[in-house]
């Protein structure tokens, strides 16, 4: 063994060994971040499934982003991996075109807040209280005590009737209500013979 064998051999080990420490340093870094969004998840109220998807997505990222860094460090040419991890993907969201599209109508729903927890909605011909709005379904409870959970891609291209927030009617509305009222009554009491001529 020369000398220029030894360092070749050191050089190597060198370099795994830098690897290992990424990998250390990122795991570490990965459990004090999780650690610290959940925390900011719980304590600004998030639902349950949407700390959990949003740390599963953290995850998922970090650890992708740290193999690339250490197969950078081990000489693996990344622009490769990356595009067969483009094609991966593409695949992957093909094949599930209906859950990222309810999940996407799902995080809009929670930024936008067009309707709360507690507020009684109509959706298409579903009628209920909003009992939790998740990434994927909105579940609702209606007057029988039935729970639906309706697809937050169809909350979100379908009209939504929120009756919690309906403004009350105006004296003149009342009276024009009244009045039509009145006025189907009266059509009503009329005899059916009558009403044929």
């Amino acid at each position: 063994m020369t000398l220029a064998d030894f360092f070749n051999f050191a050089a190597v080990g060198w370099v795994e060994a830098q690897a290992v420490m990424v990998v250390i340093v990122s795991l570490i870094a990965m459990r004090l971040t999780l650690n610290w969004l959940g925390r900011g998840l719980r304590r600004a109220r998030v639902d349950l499934g949407t700390q959990i998807l949003v740390k599963r997505g953290v995850l998922v990222t970090w650890l992708v982003v740290t193999a690339l860094v250490v197969l950078g460090i081990l000489g693996v040419n990344p622009a490769g991996l990356v595009a067969v991890l483009g094609a991966v993907t593409l695949a992957f969201s093909l094949a599930l075109q209906d859950i990222l599209k309810n999940f996407f109508s799902g995080v809009y729903l929670l930024l936008e807040r067009p309707f709360r927890v507690g507020d009684t909605i109509k959706v298409k011909e579903q009628t209920g209280v909003v009992e939790n709005i998740g990434v994927r379904t909105t579940q609702l409870r209606t007057v029988d005590n039935v729970q639906i959970l309706v697809p937050n891609a169809t909350v979100f291209s379908e009209v939504v009737a929120n009756q919690t927030f309906a403004r009350p009617a105006t004296p003149e509305e009342e009276h024009a209500q009244a009045a039509a009222a009145a006025d189907a009554h009266a059509q009503s009491s009329i005899d059916p013979a009558l009403r044929r001529e």
